[in-house]
């Protein structure tokens, strides 16, 4: 049986104890510094220690809410003024279930401000919500972060993968003699277009067609798939190829140098360069020698609007490449490195699709919390 409640009915509130610091006083530190939408810095010092959770105050993501409004904090970090820090009151409120609650909780009509929304303490205590009894909470909050826990798991085993791989990449550049040699000398340097959009037949087909902000909203440098197909039709009609699986994309547009290696074959719109190797062996290469120039393609950078590489400059540019046997080595040592990283970024997309399949399911009571369990047994 759930009962009608209000937040500030079942929310212990620690508002009080924030304290807002400018970037410029900040001391940097090991604390993470939260703000309305999550970690804005690292600091010297913390403010709380223990399990909570915050609540965003202001910001346009209350209504767009591309990221979580509500979002658990743990161990020792700061807060500003901008989130709500909170907890559900002891034996009446899980405090993990009540941030998966608030993830389905229409909260727009609790805001003010009509150019920057906001939601004060007292608007947020007046929120209304359905609560279950706590047993069925801490039962809904176990299986659902069962499965984000696997993410945060999977999250940490990426960027240790990766970092392992960088650091292969730095060793060799440390040790190995290496050639200055164009791009252009070992990977064909595309980029691409965008079909009409006011041509419907172009759009909503077969093939994954990428912008910039379908690679900045990745969690790893692979590309499975875009949310944007076009037709082939409108393929034939715009001027990107189609590049084909293992291509370096890296955005070059407004933000320059964000990258992905596409696992499927993938036309681009004018926002990237490509780069295709023509050796499987230096992919890996590549990428990290491209990631770590990406202070030297904003220096060739231009635009009174936004910032662009043009192709044109990126083409006359030079990398350090060692010989072959030295960079078979480094690929043969990092190839399955970036293959663990890929699976554990596979398995995440799918554990996230079921953890927002199973939310609004077990909030609203069409699935019991047995059946959620058994649904996440089968892929962790």
């Amino acid at each position: 049986m759930k009962v009608d409640l209000s937040l500030g009915e079942i929310l212990d509130n620690f508002d009080s104890k924030r304290v807002p610091v400018t970037a410029s006083q900040r001391i940097a530190g090991p604390y993470p510094y939260y703000g309305a939408s999550g970690i804005v810095d690292w600091v010297d010092g913390f403010l709380f220690e223990g399990d909570y959770l915050l609540i965003a105050e202001d910001g346009e993501n209350l209504r767009s809410r591309s990221t979580p409004v509500a979002f658990l904090a743990k161990g020792q970090f700061w807060v500003n003024n901008h989130a709500h820090v909170v907890r559900g009151k002891p034996g009446v409120a899980d405090t993990r279930f009540l941030a998966y609650l608030l993830a389905v909780t229409d909260i727009s009509g609790y805001l003010t401000g009509s150019t920057q929304p906001k939601l004060s303490q007292a608007s947020m205590n007046s929120i209304r919500v359905r609560l279950p009894s706590f047993a069925e909470q801490q039962a809904i909050s176990e299986v659902l972060g069962a499965l984000d826990d696997k993410i945060a798991a999977n999250t940490e085993l990426i960027a240790t993968c990766l970092g392992l791989s960088r650091a292969l990449h730095a060793r060799v550049l440390q040790q190995e003699a290496t050639s200055d040699t164009l791009y252009t000398e070992v990977a064909s340097v595309g980029g691409g277009a965008t079909p009409s959009t006011k041509r419907p037949e172009y759009w909503d087909g077969d093939v994954p067609w990428a912008v910039p902000s379908d690679i900045t909203a990745l969690g790893a440098p692979y590309l499975d798939d875009t949310p944007r197909h076009i037709t082939a039709e409108g393929f034939a009609a715009c001027s990107s190829p189609l590049y084909p699986v293992g291509s370096i994309l890296m955005t070059s547009r407004a933000t320059i140098g964000a990258f992905a290696v596409n696992q499927v074959p993938t036309a681009v719109n004018q926002g990237f360069i490509v780069v295709t190797p023509h050796e499987d062996t230096h992919r890996w290469w590549l990428l990290h020698e491209m990631e770590r120039r990406v202070p030297e393609y904003l220096n060739r950078a231009n635009g009174a609007t936004f910032l662009e590489l043009p192709r044109g400059v990126f083409k006359t540019m030079h990398f350090d490449l060692p010989d072959t046997q030295v960079l078979e080595q480094f690929h043969q040592q990092v190839d399955p490195i970036h293959a663990r990283a890929l699976a554990a970024s596979r398995e995440s997309r799918t554990l996230a699709e079921l953890r927002d399949t199973l939310l609004p399911a077990l909030m609203d009571g069409t699935i019991k919390v047995k059946d959620a369990v058994a649904s996440a047994e089968e892929v962790l």
